[in-house]
């Protein structure tokens, strides 16, 4: 069993960063980050055309708000108000407007969160019958609404808690059960949201282990945010229209930092998922040791030595001094990684020198033939050996590999005509 390191943890997260800006993660949180908040408005609506409803058998019903907080008769016009709403007409067009209004907010939202998925698991979706594709988007308009509804009451409910007048009109019990459920309904809510969609968006199965930690971390993470953002906004001090309105501010925030973090940790578990691959890749492309560029230079000490690979026994091999790798005619075609000291490759009496953070051996994979070179320690040696099947899907998934072995293969012909 492999051991996880620090050092793989720090790999991890300079990939999770490094491919969550190269993809351009945050474009994608700001447009599903749009259309959930323009999900919201049609909750609005319809709570406009439930009042509507109220108001148009008891309109007095509305002075009970207003005299909840004296300060909304300074801003708010009372029986203009009353006036508007009963006259506001919610005939069958306004019913047909908002249908639409849903629907397509709702498949916004949905496109751009699959969309953002889709870029980093590099997946295409696929075409499904019609009636499959009625019922997906049937089940997205009814999810956006219950969470647009369920999130609406408790950013309202949150708000209303925090109000004096409000912890004087209810028992202390009831304030305490209702402060209970407003604080862990988003938890939960959100963790099942963020776990189902980790399964069902990339387009691919990952293990429930993996879903289930970045889950957790995004969750986590969001709520240690919303912690600290509550902590320097206490909306307890304004009256009923700025703590709306800080209410509304802070919901607008910390909805664009929850799709920060949800596509981040979609981004981490791609990362950690396809860590294999990755890190070979990064080996394989790692930087010479005379770059002079300090971020190459960089990124050459972070991966030089990579405990994934070198914490796994089935592929770690260690030699002894003068030891031989293999000869001219194995039919071998693994490819090694030098972990730890030098190794010599000697063909038609031509020897080349490899030594830590080197590759070599990938000529027979690529090609398909048996070794034409031997390769001896030069001293005590740690290699990692590299399935040729990995290797070369590594090269079919990396361009830079890819181009990097084509350059390779391009010195092995010239030597090949050299010395023919």
């Amino acid at each position: 069993m492999k051991k996880y390191t620090l050092r793989t943890f720090i790999q991890e997260s300079f990939l999770t960063i490094e491919f969550f800006m190269q993809n351009d993660l945050i474009t994608y949180a700001s447009a599903c980050a749009f259309g959930f908040l323009f999900s919201l408005l049609p909750i609005l609506i319809m709570t406009a055309s439930i009042l509507i409803g109220v108001l148009d058998t008891s309109p007095e019903a509305l002075d009970f708000l207003y005299e909840m907080d004296s300060s909304l008769l300074s801003v708010i016009d009372v029986p203009k108000v009353i006036d508007f709403i009963l006259h506001f007409n919610s005939g069958l067009f306004f019913k047909i407007v908002l249908g639409v209004f849903i629907f397509w907010m709702a498949r916004r939202l949905f496109m751009s969160t699959v969309k953002g998925i889709r870029c980093i698991f590099h997946t295409e979706s696929q075409r499904r019958p019609s009636i499959y594709q009625l019922i997906i988007i049937a089940s997205e308009v009814v999810l956006v609404v219950s969470l647009s509804l369920i999130i609406f009451l408790i950013s309202s409910g949150s708000t209303l808690l925090q109000l004096p007048f409000f912890k004087s009109f209810i028992p202390p019990f009831v304030y305490s059960l209702l402060s209970t459920i407003i604080s862990f309904t988003p938890v939960i809510l959100m963790f099942f949201i963020v776990s189902i969609s980790y399964r069902v968006a990339p387009g691919i199965k990952l293990p429930w282990s993996k879903n289930f930690l970045a889950t957790l971390c995004c969750t986590v993470s969001f709520f240690v945010f919303s912690y600290f953002s509550s902590y320097f906004t206490d909306i307890a001090k304004y009256n009923m229209i700025y703590g709306v309105l800080s209410a509304i501010i802070m919901l607008l925030l910390r909805v664009f930092v929850f799709f920060i973090l949800y596509l981040f940790f979609a981004q981490a578990l791609f990362v950690h998922h396809f860590f294999n691959q990755l890190l070979l890749a990064e080996l394989y492309l790692l930087p010479s040791r005379d770059t002079e560029n300090l971020i190459l230079l960089f990124r050459r000490l972070l991966f030089v030595d990579p405990d994934y690979f070198i914490n796994k026994k089935s592929i770690g091999i260690e030699y002894g001094k003068g030891s031989i790798i293999y000869n001219a005619g194995d039919a071998s075609k693994d490819i090694f990684y030098i972990a730890q000291g030098s190794v010599t490759v000697t063909k038609n009496n031509f020897v080349e020198y490899y030594d830590k953070g080197s590759f070599f051996g990938e000529v027979a994979c690529i090609l398909g033939k048996n070794r034409e070179e031997s390769a001896t320690a030069v001293s005590d040696v740690h290699l990692i050996k590299i399935d040729a099947e990995d290797f070369l899907f590594m090269l079919e998934k990396n361009p830079e590999a890819n181009k990097k072995a084509l350059s390779r293969l391009s010195s092995y012909f010239s030597q090949h005509k050299e010395f023919s």
